[in-house]
């Protein structure tokens, strides 16, 4: 494990289609519902304020934006699935070529807003990933904003994973950071 994780970060690329999507190291991404705290994580985890764009406005990402770091690994910031359900038969185009035919991508982390709890999108999302054979965790976001009730349900809801590997975290808090960047250059 290198001793300074995500020290060294830089924007490569929009990919519009399969045509330009990185295969020369292994990549990663961060995928759930609308304004669940993607880019605010991307951006902890980056520590770097404001290098993804954050909106409270739904749906803003269109294209697969890839930054490498530490020379190593891509992180990519893909477009969410939506609020209520996930069907894989209308999961076409951009989304689904970066998914079902990717070399390069290793993990999916499943954000989920923990004072939302998973919803059926996010079950039928990771029964997609599951179904493909792709390698995935839960992340529970926005876990600093949960009072001591939140706290209670979101362990019940951590108990119904069956076995998936998941992880909470905060944008403001790095220890929670750091077991998700352990995680992903485990998997590098």
């Amino acid at each position: 494990m290198p001793k300074k994780m995500f020290y060294s970060v830089k924007f490569i690329k929009s990919a519009t289609g399969a045509k330009e999507f990185l295969y020369d190291r292994p990549v990663f991404t961060f995928i759930g519902r609308s304004n669940v705290g993607k880019s605010s994580l991307i951006n902890a985890l980056l520590r770097m304020k404001g290098f993804m764009k954050t909106s409270k406005t739904p749906g803003l990402t269109r294209l697969v934006n890839y930054c490498l770091v530490d020379n190593k690994f891509y992180l990519a910031d893909v477009p969410g699935y939506g609020f209520a359900t996930f069907e894989r038969k209308s999961f076409t185009g951009l989304m689904k070529d970066f998914i079902e035919d990717n070399r390069a991508l290793k993990k999916v982390y499943i954000l989920v807003d923990s004072r939302r709890l998973l919803m059926p999108a996010d079950d039928q999302f990771a029964d997609y990933l599951e179904s493909i054979g792709m390698d995935y965790a839960f992340v529970f976001t926005k876990c600093d904003k949960l009072n001591t009730s939140d706290k209670h349900y979101l362990k019940l809801q951590e108990g119904k994973l069956e076995g998936a590997q998941f992880f909470e975290t905060s944008a403001k808090e790095n220890k929670s950071l750091l077991q998700l960047k352990n995680d992903i250059y485990a998997n590098v």
